[in-house]
């Protein structure tokens, strides 16, 4: 195929997918080997990862990677065929998930995904980790399937994330407005064992985790202004 017809059909194809297009998506779409082999040679396609190609003039996404590893997830189908919760694809969490909440700095060596059956990639750089999600525990930031705050945490309490991660972790999600404190300390107790705390006791869990960070419960729900009644609505829910 001549390059002009491929990039026009590549163009109109990336724009619901982030400026990109998998290799199987491509020769779908008619445009074979070769040819994608002239474009980047061109300078007008460039590979993202192995099987995944990007439109150089597209706009770039601080998650293009995730974007990425997500499509080649399933190479063969389009980004909006895919249903939030896909049992042949997957969805991006823990420390991946944290990043592109804005929550946290904790290194992100590996992109994280959570998958809903067994699989591997040839991949050192990504991890998939095999659990089962249900819809209140997926949001999608720009398209792309992501674990809730609430999730991530959770998630990354599983782990046993270092405690004083945990804690800039929930003070920044409850600035923003991602999580109740309630919520948070009815949904955390069966993490408390890890970190050597009553089990099932989420409340004294949250209390622990804060002061970590400095902080307690009573001082989070109350010292930012956009937050009111949230350390009376905790109260109630302890009780």
């Amino acid at each position: 195929m001549e390059m002009v017809p491929a990039l026009q059909l590549l163009g109109g194809y990336t724009a619901g997918q982030w400026g990109m297009v998998t290799t199987r998506q491509a020769l779908s779409l008619g445009v074979d080997d070769v040819t994608l082999h002239r474009l980047k040679t061109a300078g007008l396609l460039e590979t993202v990862r192995h099987g995944v190609h990007a439109v150089v003039s597209s706009a770039t996404s601080d998650a293009r990677l995730e974007q990425a590893v997500w499509l080649s997830l399933r190479p063969g189908a389009a980004a909006w065929e895919r249903p939030k919760l896909d049992p042949d694809g997957g969805v991006i969490s823990h420390q991946s998930a944290a990043r592109l909440h804005g929550l946290g700095d904790l290194p992100n060596i590996r992109i994280e995904i959570t998958v809903p059956r067994r699989r591997t990639m040839r991949d050192p750089g990504v991890w998939l980790r095999k659990a089962a999600l249900s819809e209140s525990d997926v949001t999608t930031l720009d398209g792309l399937p992501v674990t809730t705050p609430m999730r991530t945490i959770c998630d990354l309490l599983d782990r046993h994330v270092d405690a004083s991660h945990i804690a800039t972790i929930i003070h920044q999600a409850v600035d923003a407005g991602q999580v109740r404190l309630d919520d948070l300390a009815e949904q955390i107790g069966s993490y408390a064992r890890r970190y050597g705390v009553k089990p099932g006791n989420g409340s004294e869990l949250l209390e622990q985790l804060l002061a970590q960070g400095g902080l307690s419960v009573h001082e989070l729900a109350t010292r930012h202004s956009g937050v009111t009644g949230a350390a009376e609505q905790y109260e109630l829910g302890r009780s």
